[in-house]
Parts: structure tokens; C-alpha cells; sequence
């Protein structure tokens, strides 16, 4: 990416945030006769994709209307399908969500949570040892991480998700700045797309450096048992409200609290069988829902305005 490049994603974002509400399709009669879902890899698509007809099933025994999954290539995607009506619930990381609200008026209606937290955060990773401040040491999930100054990502190749992800690419490109490393000059930004594939790229020496969420190598411990000696998280960013439940703002209230009821209960129905077997948690590592409260998506606000108002968009 050039200088210009970052330019146009945090413009864009500008447009995103001053943006009206679109118009979303209306539905006839009041209730719609089919609702579709729209979800984006966290991992590979195609493991994704094995767990949403399970989903799909679910939400269409307890909603009484057809539910119909797709995976569209990124946010962006998933945000402009939710506006222009042709998709009606999603999953989105907060800034995404922020975007969303801001440009069409889609309601979060839920948080998600994990290990007994509705917030996250970023880490940056390494697969070089000597490239950490001191020896690294295991983690309460057993997986070992280090230490290191941020100041060491400049000059590297570095690894981020997806322009609108909160912790693959808000977060830690604010983090550079603060650390006075200019994200489009001091380092060279490579664009994975998902927070797996952040660490599989820098476990394959495509990238030096990678920033996905904490602890992204949990995914694909199955796939690569030594992961957690081999990628090494160094540093993290501040706290993230977690993802969420998004619904089309135009949706009947009655249908956005079905919606929000149906994914409360399946969370709570799963709780009783082992964490590994949960729909919710096969897809995006989630343990459970809280309700979304005004106000939880400020810090990613000022963390957007922030960012926005260091770079230097006349250069």
C-alpha cells in the first residue's frame, strides 16, 4: 500500500460515518417471508461455510421464516448487502458495526462473549524468536508469547486482515502512529484477509510481522499443534468491545427481538455440552451473548477519529 492508499481507506470511512441512512428494501406485509445471513470468514471460508446450515436450520425452526446464509468476500460487502436490503442479519467486529449504523442504520442487537468477556483486543505476532525482548514464556492458554517493543515493526513486511477489522487493522495501525511509524512509509502493509490467515502467513515467512485479534492461534491449533511455540504474540493493543448480532434497521421490531431472543437461547442451550461441539463457538469462538448497550461502540469511535485526524490526508 502507498501513502494514498491509507488515505482512501480512512476517507472512505469518513463517508461511511457522514453517510445517511440507505434505503433498505421494504418488506411486504409487514414481516418478511425469508431472511438471509451474511457472515464473514474469521478463518477459512470453506470451515465456515461446513458450520452455517446448522445455523441456518436453527434460526429458521425458531424464527417460523426461512434463513438463508452467505459468505461475501469481505465487510465492506456484508455492510453494503445489509444496506441495500439483500442481506438482513450479520456478524460484525465493532468498527465494521460502527460503519454500518452510521452509513445505513443498522442495529447492533447483541455483543458477544468469550472466556467471561464482551471485549478483546489486538495482538502483533512474530515467528522469530530473536526478535523478542526476552525469552518467551507460556500464557494461561498454555501457547507462549514474549515481549517487545513496537518500535520494531518498522521496516518489517506486516500482516493485517481486512481494512475495516477493528483488531486486524484500526487498532495496531493506531497503535504505529502513536509510536510515531507512519503505516504507509515505515512499513510495508500486506492485506490477508482473515485473522487465521494473518498467522498462517507469518508461520509460511509471507509476512515478518502480523496483527489479528487475542489469541487468533487458538483456530488453527488443530491444524498446527506447534503453533504455539512457532508464533509468538508480542505486544497488544487496548481493549475492543467485542463483535456482535446485527440486524437491518428496517426490520419489525417484533422480528429484531426474535432475532436477538433465538440467539439467546442457543447460547444458552449450548452451555450444558462441551465448548468444542457449539455452533456459536465452531464459527467464531463465542461462549454467549449480552445485550448491546449505547455507548459500548465509543472507544472505537475515538479510536477512528483519532487515527483519521493524525494522518496527514493532504500528503
Amino acid at each position: 500500500m502507498n501513502r494514498s492508499t491509507l488515505a482512501g481507506l480512512v476517507l472512505g470511512g469518513v463517508v461511511l460515518v457522514m453517510g445517511g441512512c440507505g434505503d433498505g428494501s421494504e418488506l411486504a406485509g409487514g414481516r418478511p417471508e425469508k431472511l438471509v445471513l451474511g457472515l464473514v470468514p474469521a478463518l477459512e471460508a470453506d470451515k465456515l461455510i461446513d458450520n452455517l446450515k446448522p445455523l441456518d436450520e436453527y434460526l429458521t425452526r425458531e424464527l417460523g421464516v426461512a434463513v438463508e446464509s452467505f459468505v461475501p468476500q469481505d465487510y465492506t460487502g456484508l455492510i453494503e448487502a445489509l444496506g441495500s436490503g439483500q442481506a438482513d442479519i450479520a456478524m460484525l467486529p465493532p468498527f465494521a458495526g460502527m460503519l454500518a449504523l452510521e452509513r445505513y442504520g443498522v442495529e447492533t442487537i447483541l455483543i458477544s462473549v468469550r472466556d467471561g468477556e464482551a471485549r478483546y483486543r489486538a495482538q502483533w505476532m512474530t515467528a522469530d524468536p530473536a526478535f523478542c525482548d526476552e525469552p518467551p514464556a507460556p500464557r494461561p492458554n498454555g501457547l507462549l508469547a514474549c515481549a517487545a517493543s513496537i518500535q520494531k515493526v518498522r521496516g518489517k513486511v506486516v500482516g493485517f486482515t481486512d481494512p475495516t477489522s477493528t483488531s486486524g487493522y484500526l487498532f495496531p495501525a493506531l497503535q504505529l502512529i502513536e509510536a510515531g511509524i507512519n503505516p504507509e512509509e515505515d512499513i510495508q502493509s500486506v492485506f490477508v484477509g482473515s485473522h487465521d490467515a494473518a498467522v498462517i502467513a507469518l508461520l509460511n515467512g509471507d509476512v515478518e510481522v502480523a496483527a489479528a485479534y487475542d489469541d487468533a492461534r487458538t483456530y488453527i491449533l488443530e491444524e498446527y499443534p506447534d503453533i504455539g511455540s512457532r508464533v509468538l504474540p508480542f505486544a497488544y493493543s487496548d481493549w475492543i468491545p467485542n463483535d456482535g448480532v446485527q440486524v437491518r434497521g428496517d426490520l419489525p421490531t417484533d422480528v429484531k427481538e426474535s432475532i436477538k431472543q433465538a440467539f439467546l437461547d442457543l447460547a444458552r442451550e449450548e452451555e450444558e455440552i462441551p465448548q468444542e461441539e457449539r455452533l456459536m463457538y465452531r464459527l467464531y469462538e463465542i461462549d454467549g451473548f449480552v445485550e448491546f448497550e449505547p455507548g459500548t461502540y465509543d472507544p472505537v469511535k475515538r479510536a477512528f477519529t483519532e487515527m483519521r485526524d493524525k494522518i496527514d490526508l493532504d500528503e
